[in-house]
């Protein structure tokens, strides 16, 4: 029976017994729903000092990309210190009085989804204070068999690019923090708790375990499966869905002809993406409270295949449909359009904004 690193580590005797510090959020959960901190808490060979939570804050529900505030953990009186507020890399001082760290995060798969820049965070930090860190794994709901988009350019590294990595990276965040600490010559020890009864899979990417929703916009395993093409419509004037009962599947705008879209991706995406019109009215985010049309995404198979590649045909196919609507935005304090920092390179929209074929493109920056 599948196992993740949680109830693996939970099974396993210990000999010693540690003053820890969790890094966790919604996600750090057995198959009864049970949190990792009440878990942790309630067993005889860790005490929990404090709390380390990433975006979206230690419930997943904080909208993204705002500031995260330090709270506490009523239950059990802890400390909660947010990752993502006015520091996003634990200081030394919030290090002191504890004997290791433990990560345990349900990733999406994707470098922009900055749960992994939070691991980077955490393990440089640790290995400045010589603290030992356990990832407790958890599967790549991506399937872990494909590696896809751009590499990481320096010019762009932000906090949705913060390990030079492609935009899908293939690997858990057991073997992506053993990669980083291999990559960056960390000198501590980092160990993982591996899921048990676990394997890369295109045809059953994740296993028979209950999904924790990881953010405010990823409901379900297929919503995931779209995320590395669709969310680069965060860059754009285009609402990507938030908001909607189908983020990440639902696109759309006010100014948008959904037949017209959707009759010329029909076209040119692999036959097992099926595309329909839809209109929606996002309750936050781009174009709040007000009706967009577009198209809704779902996929026949578990896995969408070159799911990067899909998501930049069907914005070439709006751009192409909607000649000089497409605008790449951008935000305060970025030298460059928002875009380029998702994808990690700016060849990808000088080769839209050229018209030139999305196979081309993700060929010349992959």
């Amino acid at each position: 029976m599948f196992k993740p690193g949680l109830e693996n580590l939970l099974t396993t005797s210990h000999r010693c017994c540690y003053k820890i510090a969790v890094v966790t959020n919604n996600t750090g959960r057995d198959r009864n729903y049970k949190h990792m901190v009440d878990l942790l808490a309630a067993h005889k060979n860790f005490e929990i000092i404090k709390i380390f939570s990433p975006e979206h804050g230690l419930f997943s529900i904080e909208p993204d990309g705002e500031a995260v505030n330090d709270s506490r953990y009523a239950k059990l009186d802890i400390p909660i210190i947010s990752l993502y507020g006015k520091n996003k890399k634990p200081t030394m001082q919030q290090l002191e009085d504890i004997d290791l760290l433990i990560y345990d995060i349900q990733d999406t798969g994707v470098r922009f989804y900055t749960y992994i820049s939070t691991l980077r965070n955490i393990l440089d930090a640790a290995d400045e204070k010589g603290l030992p860190v356990w990832i407790l794994d958890r599967p790549d709901v991506l399937g872990g068999t494909e590696v896809e988009g751009p590499m990481l350019k320096e010019e762009f590294t932000s906090f949705v690019g913060h390990i030079p990595v492609p935009v899908r990276y293939g690997l858990t965040p057991g073997e992506l923090a053993l990669w980083w600490k291999n990559k960056a010559n960390l000198k501590i020890d980092v160990k993982v708790w591996e899921c048990i009864d676990y394997k890369c899979s295109n045809s059953k990417p994740f296993p028979d375990f209950p999904w924790h929703k990881p953010s405010p916009s990823m409901p379900d395993i297929a919503t995931a499966q779209f995320y590395p093409g669709t969310c680069l419509f965060e860059g754009t004037n285009v609402s990507e869905g938030r908001g909607s009962s189908q983020p990440f599947r639902n696109l759309g705008a006010p100014w948008i002809n959904a037949e017209k879209w959707a009759e010329y991706l029909r076209e040119i995406l692999n036959t097992d993406i099926e595309i329909k019109t839809c209109e929606f009215v996002p309750t936050f985010s781009k174009y709040e409270k007000e009706k967009c049309s577009g198209i809704n995404l779902s996929s026949k198979k578990p896995i969408v295949a070159n799911a990067v590649l899909t998501g930049i045909k069907v914005l070439y196919g709006l751009m192409q449909t909607h000649k000089n609507k497409v605008e790449f935005t951008n935000r305060p304090g970025l030298q460059f359009p928002f875009f380029d920092y998702l994808c990690g390179s700016d060849h990808i929209r000088k080769g839209l904004l050229k018209n030139k074929m999305p196979e081309e493109i993700i060929k010349q920056d992959s």
